[in-house]
């Protein structure tokens, strides 16, 4: 059932989500009829939909000389969300350049549980580089931030993001098409040597890291700062040199188990 708090979030206060669902539920109305239904003085009633009247959520029916008000196609409510959210895009460049004047300290922000992966996911797809780096396994990751990644990955290549990839050798050799997408936006190679299982993520972006767990503990850390972010991207430009494409991991694999039958033997 729909409640006054459902609405609150397209901006309108309380007693105008209670006047606008008395207008939506008992059709066209008079002030008075609205007043006692709401409990609203008239002149209050007058005011608010003053209001509702200016977003066009309501319009007025004359019958005679009385006036009497009507909700106008809910619909409507579509457009309120999408001025809101132009209204926040609007403002988003100033904000991010007060965001960024303050301390020259790194910011850390810590989140856990669920709001973990979706807010490092977020960041990622709303990067000023329009390109990032990435250090981890696959499969742990899409064990628990399946849906999310995949949305994820959805706005990426409508933004055109590139990303360079270092996986574990304990995630599967072969990316889900699911997450994959454009492989002129990718590039994946993958670490020579097994690592313990269950490290977290690591991605470097703009001025930022952002340590993810997917499995187990599950949190995310994002630490903004220039000198770690600039000292990380140059430790895991070395761990790609080394890294081994597709083909050469299989090769090597292939080498490993034939050493392995040979000492069987």
């Amino acid at each position: 059932m729909i409640t006054e708090k459902d609405l609150e979030s397209l901006g309108l206060n309380k007693n105008l989500t209670t006047l606008y669902l008395a207008v939506i539920k008992s059709g066209v109305q008079s002030a008075s009829q609205l007043a006692a239904v709401t409990g609203f003085t008239r002149s209050n009633v007058y005011a608010l939909m003053q209001q509702l009247l200016a977003k066009n959520m309501v319009s007025i029916d004359f019958k005679g000389t009385k006036r009497r008000y009507k909700a106008t196609d809910p619909i409507i409510l579509n457009r309120l969300a999408e001025d809101r959210l132009r209204d926040v895009q609007q403002l988003m460049p100033e904000l991010q350049a007060l965001y960024g004047s303050g301390s020259a300290n790194p910011r850390i922000s810590y989140f856990e549980g669920e709001a973990a992966a979706p807010m490092v996911f977020e960041e990622l797809v709303n990067i000023k580089d329009n390109h990032y780096c990435y250090f981890g396994s696959l499969d742990a990751q899409l064990a628990v931030e399946g849906a999310a990644a995949k949305r994820s990955v959805q706005r990426r290549l409508q933004k055109g993001i590139r990303y360079r990839a270092i996986r574990t050798r304990e995630a599967d050799m072969a990316e889900s098409s699911e997450l994959a997408g454009d492989p002129s936006l990718r590039e994946v190679r993958y670490f020579p040597k097994m690592i313990p299982p269950h490290c977290p993520d690591l991605y470097i972006y703009d001025q930022k890291l952002a340590i993810l767990m997917a499995g187990g503990e599950g949190f995310a850390l994002i630490i903004e700062s220039q000198e770690l972010s600039t000292l990380m991207r140059v430790i895991w430009d070395m761990i790609w040199d080394i890294s081994l494409a597709l083909e050469e991991l299989k090769n090597l694999r292939g080498s490993e188990k034939g050493c392995q039958v040979k000492k069987g033997e």
